[in-house]
């Protein structure tokens, strides 16, 4: 399956549609250099991007997911070989439009699984009580270390994330593009939480939804094999890895829908 050789609308639209209805897409058997893998990714909307040292120097839209050093012995990408734990883009950014992250694999990794949970199915498989009751709930998000995955002190990562101010945002939202309701629960930034206006437990809360969205029929899990594209809504889904143990390398991009 090809993901397209050009931006047209036409072409991406029907692929944008489906990642924000399902939740994610992906290809096998791509082959992009880094110019062209962000020309795509243009196709779909504006694209974050930083002069930081997990971009690429010549494309700067483009974010490199590796564990792997530079001959110095500093880090040349985010997220390390650690563990993720369940998360999205932008979680405690306090406005965040770009809600479509892909993932493209340079090189893979055997032994290591991205798992995707979709939050809008599990929101419609409950009572309607229940519904209305999340309905009401806001939710404070902050970056905390120690809690998604783990970085030293020194680390520049921790300084580019620790920049972000939080927010406060409802717990259950309708996606602006599939009218669908999902839960936003990256739940490891969860610091406050209140139903109307009274403040509830929030770790009370968490404990409650957990077994509610992370079931396994909401799940997908993949092993990123070379050529693989991966596309995934940063609202209606969240994400996590296991511990990576190999010379993994993933390209990743982040943007909007404002183009398809």
């Amino acid at each position: 399956m090809t993901c397209g050789s050009n931006n047209k609308r036409s072409q991406l639209w029907p692929i944008a549609r489906e990642v924000q209805v399902k939740g994610h897409k992906l290809f096998h058997e791509q082959e992009f250099t880094e110019q062209s893998y962000i020309d795509y990714m243009k196709g779909f909307g504006e694209l974050e991007r930083h002069e930081l040292f997990m971009n690429s120097k010549e494309v700067p839209e483009l974010f490199y997911v590796t564990d792997k050093r530079d001959d110095s012995g500093k880090k040349i990408g985010m997220f390390g070989g650690g563990e993720l734990g369940w998360h999205s883009n932008g979680n405690s950014r306090p406005e965040n439009d770009k809600i479509l992250v892909s993932l493209y694999c340079v090189e893979g990794d055997p032994n290591t699984t991205l798992s995707i949970c979709n939050t809008s199915d599990p929101f419609y498989d409950l009572s309607e009580d229940d519904q209305e009751y999340f309905k009401n709930i806001r939710i404070r998000l902050k970056f905390k270390n120690n809690t998604m995955y783990e970085l030293d002190d020194d680390d520049p990562e921790l300084e580019f994330m620790s920049k972000n101010k939080g927010s406060i945002r409802p717990l259950v939202s309708k996606h602006p593009y599939s009218d669908l309701y999902y839960f936003y629960f990256p739940y490891h930034f969860i610091s406050k939480a209140w139903h109307k206006k009274t403040v509830i437990d929030h770790n009370e809360l968490i404990e409650r939804l957990k077994p509610i969205i992370f079931q396994s029929k909401y799940q997908h899990h993949h092993v990123f094999a070379k050529g693989d594209l991966l596309l995934m809504d940063q609202l209606s889904t969240l994400h996590r890895r296991t511990p990576v143990m190999g010379d993994r390398m993933l390209w990743r991009a982040a943007g909007d829908y404002s183009k398809s």
